[in-house]
């Protein structure tokens, strides 16, 4: 895996990941979530080198080693148009590196999922495919959340930082805030020992409104993603409504005349790539992504 970092449009540094093999199948680009970093995905990138699938990442701003650019939870400069160009960066230098000829797929998790839906809507032309995993919004709500976010900004909220992201207090048989993530103890462990992740990387309202100045339009422009999407989620997972925001995302699409598959998975939580049952899941990834080449 090498490191790199871009200076982008808007003038911010960006930190990347890079897992290249020779001769990739494909490539995929992924877009990781709220309050983590791509580092996370390191075990998921590997298994796509085995596959034979090469995958670059970055972090997003507000986030990971980007977050000292931006200001951790901060979007910065560019507004949420700006995650969208930096995957767009990302995307036409990993093409530059590993060849314009090479497939190209994108996959996103939570946030990541609902910016790789925008970016969908702007730059679906010339990707093979996509996967979209624990998306957490139903996409029929986003314009009524932007607007409860614009009215968080005019009450004074824009820098305070936003709450729990799961939308789910923790049961009293919960053995951490975060059990909602996965139910392999070691994972949620791992996750809250991160110095970028969780309690200590919360996003801002502001970050949240200009996140959603990007995915509330995004909904009224399905029509214009020409690449198919495999939309998946644990059936058990909070922040993806036990499931139901992917069957909402997979309607909307279906409606919108966009090619989709769907899988939840039994007794799942939020982080499939993390969970008990994450070989299964990547599999069926790997699989969904050699039969859209």
């Amino acid at each position: 895996m090498d490191e790199r970092t871009f200076v982008d449009a808007h003038g911010v540094e960006i930190f990347t990941r890079w897992w290249t093999i020779d001769d990739p199948r494909a490539f995929v680009l992924i877009s990781h979530g709220a309050s983590e970093h791509s580092g996370r995905y390191d075990r998921f990138a590997r298994a796509l080198n085995e596959a034979g699938f090469a995958a670059v990442a970055l972090d997003h701003r507000g986030h990971g080693r980007t977050g000292s650019a931006t200001g951790a939870g901060v979007m910065g400069p560019g507004g949420g148009r700006a995650v969208i160009d930096d995957l767009h960066e990302l995307r036409t230098a990993a093409q530059s590196h590993i060849g314009s000829d090479v497939p190209v797929f994108l996959f996103g998790h939570s946030m990541g999922s609902l910016i790789a839906l925008a970016y969908l809507t702007n730059h679906a032309y010339g990707l093979v495919g996509s996967v979209l995993c624990g998306v957490p919004v139903n996409v029929d709500d986003a314009a009524s959340i932007a607007t409860m976010l614009e009215a968080a900004a005019a009450g004074g909220m824009r820098d305070e930082p936003v709450g729990d992201l799961s939308n789910s207090a923790p049961s009293e048989s919960a053995r951490t805030p975060f059990d909602w993530l996965s139910r392999d103890n070691d994972e949620v462990d791992r996750y809250i020992a991160d110095p970028m992740c969780g309690d200590d990387n919360p996003l801002t309202y502001g970050y949240l409104i200009d996140l959603f100045d990007v995915i509330s339009p995004a909904r009224d422009h399905l029509t214009s993603i020409a690449c198919p999407v495999f939309v998946i989620a644990g059936d058990h997972d909070p922040a993806a409504g036990m499931g139901t925001h992917a069957t909402t995302l997979a309607d909307a699409l279906t409606a919108a005349g966009v090619d989709v598959d769907v899988a939840l998975y039994e007794g799942a939580r939020h982080e499939l790539l993390n969970e008990t049952n994450r070989d299964e899941v990547s599999t069926d990834i790997i699989h969904w992504l050699q039969s859209h080449q």
